[in-house]
């Protein structure tokens, strides 16, 4: 057995001891150093791998948004073109839905025009009425007879008589057959009656005449009367001959009736809106005018103004009236009295006239007056001779020969 010496021995063993210290040492250091590199490497690639994936991320994101923002417009034009389409259909189908409405309302009229015809034939063969009117025979039917009320016929039919037919069942009417057929035309059909253009005015008064009997004149010929008048103002005129007195006559001819109002809420209701026709009547040279009802008149009046007011003034000429033009013309060379002539602007009237609420703050022409001016009136003819008219025609061609 190998003998030591201790102290050589002792010291190599500790030698030895440090040696192998030293390399624990150095491999723990080592295993450090590696551990902390492959930590650093692992750290970088996990901070690389992460960076990349927010790139990724990021770029993922950005080409998301892109097809998304692509998408979207997609879905916008498609649910514009769907929303187009729902349109045009519902409009194509409003259409189809209006014309098939038309179509039924079409029907419908045109069966209801079937059944008031079939039940007007029929009111026709149940309530049938043969006439006798001076010798000529006519059937009609007791509806079309009693159709416009306040005539002769709708009360000789109204029930209220004891009617008895002739041995051939008509009943006679002493009157001139000859004129009736255009009495009886008219109450089948009063809406497109039209009087004959081949009638002479000799046989248009034969006719206002028996139209005036059965009491349906205003109804047939509701200017005739104002016709006759005016003509007979041109032939007057055309008998003195002289240029005023025919413009006169033409001026008033052409306004034989006519509408007269406040253009604003100025006059009483009694007096706006007021429908005057020329009458036969003459004062101070000049035509009367008669408003419907008879109450009030349109006049020249003494001091040469258009006046209107009661029969009482009218009759005298008086300038006492109610609401008059202040446009004066001297007697007796005026060139024209025609209500249309007047200006709109010169009117006046009186309180009771003027509604109350406007007759205190109106103006006047001359401060603390009676008389209020009037703001514009409105004169609208309604009715009047043409040129075409005879007794117009010839007041032309006479006009003409003093130009």
């Amino acid at each position: 057995m190998p003998s030591f010496r201790v102290h050589g021995g002792a010291a190599s063993v500790r030698h030895h001891l440090d040696g192998e210290a030293a390399k624990e040492t150095l491999s723990g250091t080592l295993c450090d150093a590696v551990k902390t590199g492959i930590d650093g490497v692992f750290q970088e690639l996990a901070d690389r791998a992460k960076r990349n994936a927010e790139e990724d991320c990021a770029s993922l994101l950005a080409e998301a948004k892109v097809a998304a923002s692509e998408l979207t417009a997609v879905a916008k034009e498609e649910a514009s073109s769907l929303l187009r389409q729902a349109q045009e259909a519902r409009a194509a189908a409003g259409e189809e839905t209006a014309e098939m409405k038309t179509e039924i309302q079409r029907e419908r009229r045109a069966i209801e025009h079937e059944k008031a015809a079939m039940k007007k034939a029929h009111t026709f063969q149940t309530n049938k009425i043969i006439l006798d009117v001076g010798g000529h025979k006519f059937a009609t039917s007791r509806q079309t007879l009693t159709s416009i009320p306040d005539t002769y016929f709708a009360s000789l039919f109204s029930g209220r008589f004891e009617l008895a037919p002739d041995a051939e069942g008509a009943y006679f009417i002493d009157r001139d057959g000859e004129h009736f057929r255009h009495i009886l035309n008219f109450l089948r059909d009063p809406r497109s009656f039209k009087l004959s253009s081949d009638l002479s005015e000799g046989q248009k008064d034969e006719l206002a005449v028996e139209a005036a009997f059965y009491i349906m004149l205003d109804h047939m010929m509701p200017f005739h009367v104002q016709e006759r008048v005016g003509q007979a103002l041109l032939q007057r005129a055309c008998l003195a001959g002289t240029k005023c007195k025919l413009q006169t006559a033409m001026a008033q001819s052409r306004v034989l009736t006519f509408d007269i109002g406040s253009t604003t809420p100025f006059l009483s209701d009694e007096f706006q809106d007021l429908r005057f026709v020329i009458t036969d009547r003459a004062i101070n040279e000049s035509p009367v005018w008669a408003a419907k009802g008879g109450k009030w008149f349109m006049y020249r009046d003494m001091r040469g103004h258009m006046m209107i007011s009661d029969d009482t003034a009218c009759i005298a000429g008086s300038h006492k009236g109610y609401l008059y033009n202040t446009m004066k013309t001297a007697f007796p060379s005026f060139s024209s009295v025609a209500p249309t002539d007047l200006p709109s602007n010169k009117w006046k009237s009186n309180a009771y006239t003027t509604l109350k609420s406007q007759y205190a703050s109106a103006k006047r022409a001359v401060p603390g007056d009676l008389w209020v001016l009037v703001p514009d009136i409105r004169i609208t003819t309604v009715y009047g001779l043409d040129d075409g008219d005879p007794a117009m025609v010839a007041a032309l061609q006479q006009l003409a020969k003093l130009a």
